[in-house]
């Protein structure tokens, strides 16, 4: 038997399966595609062909699990509990280790650890998208869909220690993670001010990076876990109470790719990985658990709102009533609930970059959802989804709902 370490570590989850078949019924790559080695058991069905040396790493394509947006509904559908969240990304890094990986991927998972670099790419794809038009780019950057960028970092642009509006309460870390800083500068901006309102000094380490989830995502392990290191190092060093990301997935890495699976094989990398895991948690969470948040009164009339739940709060935290929570506390603001509101807005990292067609059909059917509440505005709590929802909202010319992070929200109707 050839051992894979990445996935011998996880034999435990590989075992617990019973081929039951519920993570079907929620698994939206099993639902686009229709076929059985597309969905979470056929997966685990071939993963455990793969360590029993019936079939080599080289023979399995890329799109077996490529074809997969992460959202991990189908480890909360569990019975068992396996933990498709680490096998996945396990078995990503064992098939690039024996295919390779893409030359445009690897360039860009290269480019990660030059901050300078990703800087100038980014200004440089900016300019081309509004010159030669976001087909040309998608062209260049090997047929993915390329977000729409910004022309300077949010990052650059600010300063690195921000102090608290009122009395100081806490001394809070912001991972801003590449969506934040290259995409969509609204939602971070927002989530600063309202920390800063609340009484937290906001530290931006300006030596961050990449949190490395393109690059484990994709089985660059070696590339995500140099990001880590920069990461690591520069939030300990901070001498942060807590480190609060806005975006889940860049937190989700910190709190279980990086720890659980990642950083195994070094023990002082381990061990600060830990430390910074202990002091991670979402935005929305930390506002409610930590800062207690008591807003102003407002005279903005009363407003109903809807929530789209994000895929990693939801299925690998268990926190997406954080979000409902803080929007409860929001004076005149009452919550209506939409269809499928844990279902995978289509978003999914890489996914909606290499199958733009496919993360459609799910982006569409989130908005649908969202509409068929009649309420005008939807709260989306990842920045990743919420620029790719507005991305699609624009091309379908769809303006009876505005999405918006909860942060702009509180922006909005607190008179601060």
């Amino acid at each position: 038997m050839i051992d894979y370490p990445e996935l011998s570590r996880l034999q435990r989850e590989l075992d617990a399966c019973v081929t039951c078949g519920i993570c079907q019924s929620v698994c939206p790559s099993f639902q686009l595609s229709d076929r059985e080695l597309l969905s979470p058991r056929g997966r685990i069905v071939l993963l455990r062909r793969l360590v029993a040396n019936d079939i080599k790493p080289a023979n399995i394509s890329p799109e077996t699990f490529d074809f997969c947006t992460l959202c991990y509904a189908c480890q909360t559908a569990c019975p068992a509990g396996v933990r498709t969240d680490l096998l996945f990304i396990a078995a990503r890094k064992v098939i690039a280790d024996a295919r390779g990986i893409p030359t445009a991927k690897k360039m860009i998972f290269k480019t990660l650890e030059k901050p300078e670099r990703v800087e100038l790419g980014v200004t440089l794809g900016s300019i081309a998208q509004k010159t030669l038009g976001h087909k040309a780019v998608n062209t260049l950057a090997g047929g993915m869909a390329v977000p729409n960028l910004r022309t300077r970092s949010f990052l650059r642009g600010m300063d690195e220690i921000l102090p608290p509006y009122t009395h100081k309460r806490a001394r809070v870390g912001l991972f801003l993670g590449c969506m934040a800083n290259y995409v969509a500068d609204g939602p971070a901006l927002a989530a600063i001010e309202v920390l800063r309102r609340l009484g937290a000094e906001v530290v931006l380490p300006k030596h961050q990076v990449c949190c490395g989830a393109p690059a484990f995502n994709n089985g660059d392990f070696d590339t995500a876990r140099r990001l880590a290191h920069v990461n690591l190092k520069a939030f300990s060093e901070a001498g942060v109470d807590a480190v609060v990301s806005p975006d889940a997935t860049c937190g989700g890495a910190f709190q279980h790719e990086l720890p659980d699976l990642m950083l195994q094989a070094d023990d002082e990398l381990l061990e600060l990985a830990l430390e910074i895991k202990e002091k991670t948690s979402d935005w929305a969470s930390f506002v409610m658990e930590t800062l207690d948040p008591v807003f102003p009164p407002t005279k903005a009339p009363d407003l109903e709102v809807t929530v789209h739940d994000s895929c990693h709060l939801t299925h690998t935290t268990g926190k997406q009533d954080s979000v409902r929570n803080l929007m409860n506390r929001l004076p005149g603001v009452s919550i209506k609930e939409m269809a499928e509101s844990t279902i995978c807005c289509g978003f999914g990292g890489s996914f909606s970059s290499i199958y733009p067609d496919e993360a459609a059909t799910w982006q569409r059917r989130k908005i649908d959802n969202m509409l068929a509440t009649r309420v005008p505005v939807a709260i989306v709590s990842s920045p990743g989804c919420l620029a790719t929802l507005q991305e699609r909202q624009a091309h379908d010319h769809t303006t009876q709902v505005r999405t918006m992070h909860p942060a702009e929200l509180i922006m909005e109707r607190c008179d601060w």
